[in-house]
């Protein structure tokens, strides 16, 4: 399970992601939390980035009621929320690390995991719209996981699925994209590409949100 993220670095956003420039004011975020809107990276005429709330809302729901932050890769073509979204809604999620907790001793220990170079990468994401009674269209994403590698197994038997940026225009391109065989291929992102750390308990908190919550406790 990914239940929480970052997206401290935002400056290098549209050069990272090859998206056309908007605007849109994208501040750092060090404890994105379930609920909240965040950018998305889709693919139009060229990349471009979405607002959508975080918790997918499957299009023939009766009411707006989030029903994943996260989509299992095991069985997300054929479970009724995800098959649709899986198929012609897939989307980047720009994050620099995330965050998981581990059992010990003295409680649930927060444990921050990011890419050894501290630089942004892309969750495989799905997304689908839906439509408020207002007319208001209400976009909503969840993020793709898998088994997890031998870094994060000791934490978690869960890990978001992390693209290489090989993967990336792949999982966008949903005309040409094979994507049962796309799934098939995907891997857990090798554990030394990755680092992880404890951090302080204030992660807990959604509403904590600053720099020193990514520093090592």
């Amino acid at each position: 399970m990914c239940g929480r993220y970052t997206l401290a670095n935002t400056e290098d956003l549209f050069a990272r992601f090859q998206v056309e420039v908007q605007d849109l004011d994208l501040a750092p975020r060090y404890n994105v939390a379930p609920d909240q809107v965040m950018p998305v990276v889709v693919r139009e005429e060229a990349n471009r980035l979405e607002r959508m709330q975080w918790g997918l809302i499957p299009s023939w729901s009766k009411e707006p009621k989030s029903l994943a932050i996260n989509a299992r890769i095991e069985g997300i073509l054929t479970k009724p929320s995800f098959r649709g979204p899986i198929r012609r809604h897939r989307g980047l999620i720009p994050a620099t690390g995330f965050f998981e907790w581990k059992k010990e001793p003295a409680g649930q220990v927060p444990y921050y995991i990011r890419q050894k170079d501290g630089g942004l990468f892309a969750f495989a994401g799905i997304f689908d719209t839906w439509q408020a009674p207002d007319g208001e269209a209400v976009k909503t994403f969840a993020i793709v996981t898998t088994a997890p590698n031998s870094l994060l197994a000791h934490v978690h038997n869960r890990m978001p699925v992390i693209l290489e940026p090989a993967q990336e225009a792949e999982w966008l391109d949903t005309k040409a994209t094979d994507i049962a065989g796309f799934l098939e291929s995907l891997r857990p992102l090798p554990p030394d590409q990755l680092e992880m750390y404890p951090v302080s308990r204030r992660v807990n908190w959604a509403r904590n949100d600053f720099p020193d919550l990514i520093l090592q406790s």
